[in-house]
């Protein structure tokens, strides 16, 4: 497998490059809702120019970008790339993960509070203004730690440019606003919720939508729009609101940050017509694929420019205009290549574990788990307690919650694991248990190891 060079697609789109985004003379289109007056180009330009005057006095070269608030947040990365210098965005905004990630750079933005305005004049702003260069523009993220500690991934601004001219493509055209009930600080964010959309002449809500229902009043003030969710968030819409009051109103849901549940994806399909459309990549890879479930159809297609094959291993493999390395990268993800240029995607192959020296998918487990028709979500790890023993995390539906009440705890989970003997060894089994109502996804939709393992720290455990 040969990876070709990245195409200079970006710069034939009709898209503002983000090198360009400030020296856009559009200054009366807005940029962002709020929950007052919106926000024009006009001050985007203004707070970024004066912002990153004020970073050019500075020595430091990197710096840390912890705002809350997705406004603050993208005029922070504009101005430092402006000022010529590098962002670094934590693994969260929580306090520790923030205090690391500063302790390892010259200077923090947590906020347009933190700088001094310096600059007010418009020869000023067209000198502070001047494209940058977007290759060298560089900005670290870290992925989710849902396998683990997390990890820096360096990207340029070239790349995250490459992605959403691929977006576009996909499914631009329309110049509807866009709401989100994730945040902004990784990548499926920060592209979906800022990026693409001003980049594109789309407003963002400055607002995150937490719950359907304010979800729903968003999009009554300010819809119709385009919805950036979870599949977290998604799997229980259905069971909070009528998916019916969002027809006309939500025109299309993006997810991503792990597979939604086929039931959901249908619910969506039967009431509004259409499924949400996932997105498949990661941190490290940026976006790989898409798909729209339909007809119990998981496959995912590659997005234009993305290359893919498969390991002897069994592992994707792909090369990418997002990823910064010519040679393929080989993901961890188990997958089946089909015949018309699709594939369809088997859990990870790190997920693989040897129990008793016989190996099992926890992937696989889960799957199952979520066969039964008590389980709504599973998540299952390992735990060493002398041995290596299986534990899950089974969030149940109405019924299952309503058997948990009648059977107890025990009984319960005697009768998911009669279920999963049908595919699994008895020491195979899951031997430690716990029934939340929901799993403990994290802001980005992702499940941390570390976050389950903390469930099992306490008594209130079931064991087998």
């Amino acid at each position: 497998m040969v990876c070709a060079p990245p195409s200079d697609r970006c710069r034939r789109s009709s898209m503002t490059p983000l090198s360009h985004l400030c020296t856009d003379d559009l200054s009366d289109r807005v940029v962002a809702l709020t929950d007052g007056p919106p926000i024009m180009l006009r001050r985007v330009r203004r707070d970024v120019a004066r912002l990153a005057a004020w970073l050019a006095m500075q020595p430091g070269h990197n710096w840390v970008l912890a705002s809350e608030h997705p406004y603050d947040f993208l005029v922070s990365l504009l101005a430092v790339w402006h000022a010529g210098k590098q962002v670094t965005v934590p693994a969260s905004l929580q306090p520790g993960a923030v205090r690391e990630a500063t302790a390892q750079a010259d200077g923090l933005l947590d906020g347009l509070g933190t700088w001094q305005s310096s600059t007010d004049t418009a020869t000023d702003m067209d000198a502070v203004l001047r494209p940058f260069n977007a290759e060298r523009s560089l900005l670290d993220l870290f992925t989710s730690g849902s396998s683990g500690a997390p990890k820096r991934i360096r990207k340029s601004a070239a790349q995250l440019e490459r992605e959403i001219v691929v977006l576009e493509s996909c499914w631009g055209g329309r110049r509807e606003p866009v709401f989100a009930t994730v945040p902004h600080h990784h990548i499926y964010g920060l592209l979906f919720r800022l990026l693409w959309p001003l980049a594109s002449g789309r407003p963002f809500d400055t607002l995150m939508c937490t719950a359907p229902e304010f979800l729903l009043a968003r999009l009554d003030a300010h819809g119709p729009g385009q919805v950036v969710s979870s599949p977290s968030q998604l799997n229980r819409m259905p069971d909070l609101i009528d998916l019916q009051v969002l027809q006309g109103k939500a025109t299309r849901f993006y997810s991503s940050g792990g597979p939604l549940n086929p039931t959901a994806a249908g619910c969506f399909q039967r009431i509004l017509g259409t499924a949400p459309v996932e997105i498949f990549g990661s941190t490290e890879t940026g976006g790989v694929a898409w798909r729209e479930q339909r007809d119990g159809d998981d496959s995912w297609t590659p997005l234009p420019g993305v290359q893919i094959a498969r390991s002897a291993a069994g592992a994707l493999v792909l090369c990418s205009p997002f990823i910064d390395d010519d040679a393929p990268y080989e993901t961890n993800d188990a997958a089946t290549l089909l015949d018309d240029g699709r594939f369809r995607i088997h859990g990870r192959l790190d997920r693989i574990v040897k129990i008793e020296e016989k190996r099992l998918s926890l992937s696989e487990l889960e799957a199952r788990l979520v066969e039964h028709p008590w389980v709504r979500e599973a998540a299952a790890i390992v735990l060493s307690e002398g041995r290596q023993i299986v534990a899950t995390v089974v969030a149940l539906n109405d019924d299952g919650q309503l058997a948990l009440e009648q059977l107890g705890r025990a009984a319960l989970g005697k009768r998911l694991r009669t279920h999963l003997r049908q595919w699994f060894d008895a020491v195979l089994l899951p031997r430690r248990w716990r029934y939340p109502d929901v799993l403990p996804y994290n802001e980005r939709g992702k499940l941390a190891a570390d976050d389950l393992a903390a469930m099992f720290e306490t008594t209130e455990t079931q064991r087998e």
